[in-house]
């Protein structure tokens, strides 16, 4: 198999970010055990480019790089991406507090967007400490969120797990292909 025998317990984004890293950049020629170079961080990047849209380029390297803060170009791009999607839709179908509209947007696209990030969390919170926890119980009550702002939550998250999925596939075909084009 080449440069990623080492490399083979590892996830998609944790290969694809493996030389991103600063912590572990590679600045000199390093070779395997069978004298083979290794892609570096240059050659992985060439995946980005076959991914079909900002959404799948923004959430691979967010799951790539692993800094996931609220500040980060990638997140900020990938939040307004999302906020925007259900606003378009909310901003049709609802007909009161159109003034809160993008606040309550914003808030439910960071909440399922942590979530997402930070999917161990899930277990730890029901939905009522999620709602909590992103501010939304500022803005509606629980049930309120269940019954009228879910699905846009639910939304979000499909997009994101179809958006990783895609990723996985290219980041997957991209490696092999490299794998053959370095041997």
């Amino acid at each position: 198999m080449g440069t990623v025998v080492a490399l083979d317990g590892m996830s998609p984004f944790e290969w694809l970010g493996r030389e991103m890293r600063a912590k572990i950049a590679q600045y000199e020629v390093s070779s395997s055990a069978t004298g083979e170079k290794p892609p570096n961080w240059e050659d992985k990047a060439g995946v980005f480019a076959l991914m079909d849209d900002d959404l799948q380029k923004d959430l691979a390297f967010l799951l790539a790089y692993g800094d996931w803060k609220e500040h980060g170009a990638q997140y900020a791009k990938v939040l307004k991406f999302l906020t925007a999607s259900i606003f378009v839709v909310a901003d049709v179908e609802k007909k009161r507090n159109k003034d809160k509209l993008p606040e309550i947007c914003r808030k439910i696209a960071n909440m399922e967007l942590y979530y997402f990030l930070h999917d161990r969390m899930n277990s730890r919170f029901t939905e009522e400490g999620r709602l909590w926890f992103a501010g939304i119980e500022n803005v509606m009550s629980a049930d309120t969120y269940r019954k009228s702002w879910k699905k846009y939550g639910d939304a979000i998250r499909m997009m994101l797990q179809e958006a990783k999925a895609d990723a996985i596939k290219y980041i997957e075909q991209y490696r092999r292909e490299l794998e053959k084009e370095l041997n």
